[in-house]
C-alpha cells in the first residue's frame, strides 16, 4: 500500500510538472510574437516541396541573394541595413531559410544538403538566373556545396564571418545524437529549448559573441531575434535540435578547393580567431580574397553596415 502511495504522488507531481512546463512554453509563444514586429510582414511566399519559404524582392538590377546566419532567432532581419542600398544598383532577394524565421518549420531533420536543394531550387524557380551571393555565418558552407552542384547557378560570393573549416567538420556522436532527441521531445525538450533560445539569452548571446560594442545590442534587434525564434510555436526547436545535433555541418575544404568563383571573405576585425579562417579558406583556394570590417565582430551587416557596404560596392561593382 505505501509503494502504490509513492507511486500515485509521483505520478501527480510528474503530471503537475508537465503541465506547468506547457503552460509556460505557451505563454513563452504567445509573449514572444503578440507585437506582431517584422517578422508578420506579408513578404513574398515560395511553394517549396518540403514547406513555404518566405522572401522578399527589392529594386533593379543584377540579383542579389543574400543569405542569413543560422543561429537561434536568424532571419533575414539581419540585412535590414543593407538592403535599401544595395536595391540601387541590384535586384535583391533575402529569404527565410527552412526552419527560421516567416519560413515553415517542419518537424524534420535539417541538414546541410536539405539547404543546399533550397538555394539552388530557389535560384532556378524565383530569381531565374545566375547571382551574385552573399552568407553569413554558419551559411557560406551551404553556399559552397551548392556551388560545387552546380556553378552555373553562382557568380560572385562574399561569405561574411564564415565558420572555421574545423567547426564545418563536427559530426553527430552519441552525445549530440542524444541531445537532439531529448530537444525533441513534445513538451520536455520544448521546455529545454525555450530555457537556451529566449529573449534574455539571445541578448548575451549579441553582447558577448556578436557585437564589439555590447552598447550598441538594442531592444528592437534582440525583439526581432526572439520573435523569429518563437514563430511557429514548438516546431521552432527542431532546426535547434539539428544545429545542436551537428547534422548541417558538412566538411568543405574539398568543394572550396574545387570551385572557381570569385569569392570574398569579410570579418569583423573585433572576431578572435579571423587571421586564422582567413588563411584556413585561402590555403584550400588560394585565389580568396580576404578583408576586415573595423568596429564589428559576427555581424558587420548590423554593427558597421557603412563599412560593409563599402567593400560590397566594390566586389559587386
Amino acid at each position: 500500500m505505501n509503494k502504490q502511495h509513492k507511486l500515485f504522488h509521483i505520478c501527480i507531481f510528474s503530471s503537475f510538472t508537465l503541465f506547468t512546463m506547457a503552460g509556460v512554453n505557451k505563454l513563452l509563444f504567445i509573449t514572444s510574437t503578440m507585437k506582431e514586429g517584422r517578422n508578420h510582414k506579408k513578404d513574398k511566399i515560395y511553394e517549396w516541396r518540403f514547406g513555404k519559404i518566405h522572401y522578399t524582392k527589392r529594386g533593379k538590377g543584377t540579383p542579389l541573394l543574400l543569405i542569413h546566419d543560422m543561429i537561434p532567432g536568424s532571419s533575414d532581419y539581419e540585412w535590414q541595413e543593407i538592403i535599401k542600398p544595395l536595391s540601387k544598383t541590384h535586384t535583391v532577394y533575402t529569404l527565410d531559410l527552412l526552419g527560421f524565421g516567416c519560413s515553415e518549420k517542419p518537424a524534420i531533420t535539417y541538414t546541410n544538403y536539405l539547404y543546399v536543394q533550397l538555394i539552388t531550387d530557389f535560384i532556378k524557380n524565383i530569381i531565374g538566373r545566375r547571382c551574385d551571393l552573399i552568407t553569413s555565418g554558419s551559411s557560406a558552407s551551404i553556399a559552397i556545396m551548392a556551388c560545387r552542384l552546380d556553378q552555373s547557378l553562382f557568380n560572385r560570393m562574399m561569405f561574411i564571418s564564415p565558420d572555421t573549416l574545423a567547426d564545418t567538420t563536427k559530426i553527430p556522436t552519441k552525445r549530440t545524437k542524444t541531445l537532439k532527441f531529448i530537444l525533441e521531445l513534445p513538451i520536455i525538450g520544448t521546455f529545454l529549448y525555450n530555457t537556451q533560445v529566449n529573449y534574455c539569452k539571445i541578448k548575451a548571446s549579441f553582447k558577448k559573441y556578436y557585437f564589439s560594442n555590447p552598447y550598441s545590442v538594442n531592444t528592437k534587434l534582440v525583439e526581432a531575434y526572439t520573435e523569429a525564434s518563437q514563430l511557429h510555436g514548438s516546431n521552432s526547436r527542431y532546426v535547434y535540435s539539428s544545429l545542436r545535433g551537428n547534422y548541417i555541418n558538412f566538411s568543405i575544404s574539398h568543394a572550396l578547393s574545387e570551385i572557381n568563383n570569385s569569392i570574398y571573405l569579410i570579418n569583423g576585425a573585433d572576431t578572435a580567431n579571423y587571421k586564422q579562417i582567413a588563411k584556413e579558406y585561402q590555403r584550400q583556394n588560394a585565389s580568396i580574397e580576404t578583408n576586415i570590417i573595423y568596429h564589428a565582430k559576427h555581424f558587420p551587416q548590423l554593427e558597421n553596415p557603412s563599412g560593409l557596404l563599402k567593400h560590397c560596392y566594390i566586389f559587386f561593382s
